[in-house]
């Protein structure tokens, strides 16, 4: 009985100590991916900022929601200068149409400066 309850509790030690290393590990792995989230956003940030001041052509890829398969591509100049949560765009195609797009949606954006010798057709 004696060594019964010593194999008992080894396993039982066992079983904590596993489920604590994984808890702490999905944590930190969390903490990892939120990380690499935020740098993402501050990059797009900056890309929006410095279109805005140059006036530069973007198009930018869009996702409803992050697990969404589908995108939608949109272009245009972005009209605020005081880019925060989300950037108000003025279609290419229709110049009086403003468009206003949440930053966290936006997935890649590409942009072309005024002084580019490139034409977007």
């Amino acid at each position: 009985m004696d060594n019964d309850h010593k194999s008992t509790m080894k396993s039982i030690s066992r079983l904590i100590t596993q489920s604590s290393h994984s808890f702490f590990s999905a944590f930190l792995d969390d903490s990892k991916v939120k990380n690499e989230k935020s740098k993402a956003r501050e990059e797009i940030l900056k890309e929006l900022q410095l279109a805005a001041a140059q006036k530069s052509l973007v198009v930018l890829q869009i996702k409803e929601s992050p697990t969404d398969q589908k995108f939608e591509a949109a272009s245009g100049w972005i009209v605020s200068k005081n880019i925060t949560d989300s950037i108000m765009l003025r279609s290419q195609e229709d110049t009086q149409q403003i468009r206003m797009i949440p930053v966290d949606h936006i997935k890649r954006i590409s942009r072309l400066g005024i002084s580019d010798k490139r034409q977007i057709k």
